[in-house]
């Protein structure tokens, strides 16, 4: 067997586990808000999704696949993606939490 799929096969492996441990969080703890539920989940659910598609990337980089244009697009748009999502959820959440505090002080 040759080393390149033998390095190509030590990082599917690597990537499988370490996306597995991204997705642990969302699975294992259980929110009781079902809007912060729905943050929670989609978290760490974009973080798994970037390390598969950058994993993703590597093996087939280290396979002699020419991907860069594609595979860097594609995890450039997750990326922005999460981005957003994170500044959407958090000022989202922040409003919650401010009326939240303001009604319960009337």
């Amino acid at each position: 067997m040759s080393g390149q799929y033998i390095g190509a096969a030590i990082l599917f492996f690597t990537t499988i586990g370490f996306t597995a441990l991204l997705c642990l969080p969302a699975l294992k703890i259980r929110q009781k808000n079902q809007l912060l539920r729905f943050y929670w989940t989609g978290f760490w659910g974009f973080l798994a999704a970037i390390m598969a598609f950058s994993g993703a990337q590597t093996i087939l980089d280290v396979l002699g696949h020419d991907v860069d244009r594609v595979a860097s697009a594609i995890l450039q748009g997750i990326t922005a993606a999460f981005i957003m999502f994170v500044m959407f959820a958090w000022a989202r959440l922040a409003l919650k939490g401010a009326t939240h505090v303001l009604v319960k002080a009337k």
